[in-house]
């Protein structure tokens, strides 16, 4: 079974991943920070994750960043409110399989998890 960590820190939106996903038979794991994101990437090993830019104590650039340095084969997508071209720009040096911008369609985000992790 495939695993997806859930990056979110707004709530309804991390519970509303989380059960997209785990209707999907994906082992979902969800934390609302960024700190909180790099302990659970290293512990709970996931295939592909979802990581929202702005975070509480570490935003998502720099999550990528640490979990790159312990895991190079991880698909990172980002879903995030902020598509500035200089955020995307930063986005795309962590190797990230997509940059996706809120709010996303549902269906729009299945299939982006689904291709990377073929």
């Amino acid at each position: 079974m495939k695993r997806i960590l859930i990056c979110e820190d707004e709530q309804d939106a991390q519970n509303s991943l989380q059960n997209i996903f785990s209707k999907r038979n994906y082992e979902v794991s969800s934390v609302s920070d960024g700190k909180s994101a790099i302990d659970q990437a290293k512990s709970f090993k996931p295939d592909l994750i979802l990581l929202d830019i702005r975070m509480p104590k570490i935003d998502g650039l720099e999550v990528a960043r640490e979990v790159r340095g312990f895991d190079k084969l991880v698909k990172i997508i980002f879903v995030s409110a902020f598509a500035s071209p200089e955020i995307k720009k930063e986005a795309v040096k962590y190797n990230i399989v997509d940059y996706l911008t809120k709010p996303v369609p549902t269906d729009t985000l299945v299939q982006s998890v689904e291709l990377a992790l073929k």
